[in-house]
């Protein structure tokens, strides 16, 4: 905004230029100690065209013209694309009142992790510019239609600040797993949180800290009702926040493409993306994941017509179903033998490294 108003008034300047010439008069040459020459306004144009100081100093006419023109594209421009920013990333048209507002400022590093200032930026082998990303997601929670998915997942935006002993959060969160065959992102993945069991229960542990960990669906007797406030959300559009019934983790996931019904039985809505406004989804989805035929992304999987099904999905050939059947068999038994390497492994993992660093009420 502020840098909006200095072009509106170096263009309202302009404009005043425009209408009133300048011109030096008795213009001479003095030494570092002499008086300096006086300028002097004049409203008429009679010593402009005769005096060839002004020419140097001052532009033609057409000259500012066209400069005026140039600031005021530029600044339509720059007013169109804040507008465009400001729009909400999914179409609101049938979803709950929002109860909550909450910020999300995330960054995505380089392909080699890092998220440093450098001198000069990198260029991978396609001459793309490899730098971070930063950006911010705005989410909108309904409170009314799934309270307790909406009061725990606040319980890790509002932490209360401790030093030696913290509290887990969103703050620290991180966005993992793209999958390719459904446009499902898995983000709210906070490092150290792990599930364990302790007397016949389950808990959460973080650090030092022993939290009691609870499901995060919603009672039977509302989900029986029959009245649309309470009925369970469908996933039925890009931009939906939705949490695994049975997930005991904050862990969350955010709707990448237009439909993803087959997530109704298994996960529940509770919330959408309001503000994108630097494109981190957009950016996300091109980013390259670990598959079990390799390394992919979106945009290779585009060029290849063939593995695209109708419905969004990927069909794979007949050797590639025999390969990954026998990959899966290798992994299970590496996993039965304790080989913990495997946990760093895994269909869907995002190849770059993708933080939440700022995490807030609106």
């Amino acid at each position: 905004m502020i840098k909006a108003q200095k072009q509106l008034l170096l263009i309202s300047g302009c404009l005043f230029l425009q209408g009133n010439s300048y011109s030096i008069q008795n213009t001479r040459f003095y030494s570092s100690r002499a008086r300096p020459p006086v300028l002097k306004l004049s409203s008429s144009n009679e010593n402009y065209e005769d005096n060839p100081v002004c020419h140097c100093l001052l532009p033609s006419q057409q000259q500012r013209r066209s400069f005026i023109q140039t600031l005021a594209n530029s600044l339509a421009l720059s007013s169109f694309v804040a507008m465009e920013g400001s729009v909400s990333a999914i179409d609101l048209e049938g979803l709950p009142k929002i109860t909550q507002r909450v910020f999300m400022d995330v960054r995505i590093s380089r392909s080699d992790g890092t998220f440093y200032v450098k001198d000069t930026p990198n260029i991978d082998q396609a001459g793309v510019i490899d730098e971070p990303f930063y950006g911010q997601l705005v989410l909108g929670l309904f409170g009314n239609r799934a309270p307790n998915h909406v009061k725990q997942f606040m319980q890790y935006v509002e932490v209360p600040f401790e030093v030696d002993n913290p509290l887990p959060s969103y703050s620290r969160a991180r966005f993992t797993t793209l999958d390719i065959n459904n446009g499902l992102l898995i983000g709210g993945v906070i490092p150290g949180l792990d599930v364990k069991t302790l007397a016949g229960g389950n808990v959460l542990e973080y650090g030092s800290r022993v939290i009691p960990a609870k499901l995060w669906i919603e009672p039977v007797k509302a989900q029986e009702q029959e009245s649309t406030e309470t009925k369970p959300l469908s996933h039925d559009r890009k931009g939906l926040l939705t949490h695994r019934n049975l997930d005991l983790t904050p862990s969350f996931g955010i709707i990448t493409r237009t439909k993803s019904t087959f997530l109704d039985g298994s996960n529940t809505v509770f919330g959408c993306i309001l503000e994108d406004k630097d494109g981190f989804l957009n950016k996300v989805v091109d980013l390259p994941v670990l598959t079990d035929e390799g390394k992919v992304s979106r945009t290779e999987l585009n060029s290849e017509i063939d593995l695209i099904s109708a419905d969004g999905g990927i069909r794979e050939s007949l050797a590639s179903s025999v390969f990954t059947a026998q990959r899966k068999i290798f992994r299970d038994a590496a996993k039965t033998f304790g080989d913990s390497r495997l946990d760093k492994v895994y269909n869907g993992k995002l190849l770059r490294r993708i933080e939440v660093t700022k995490v807030g009420v609106l």
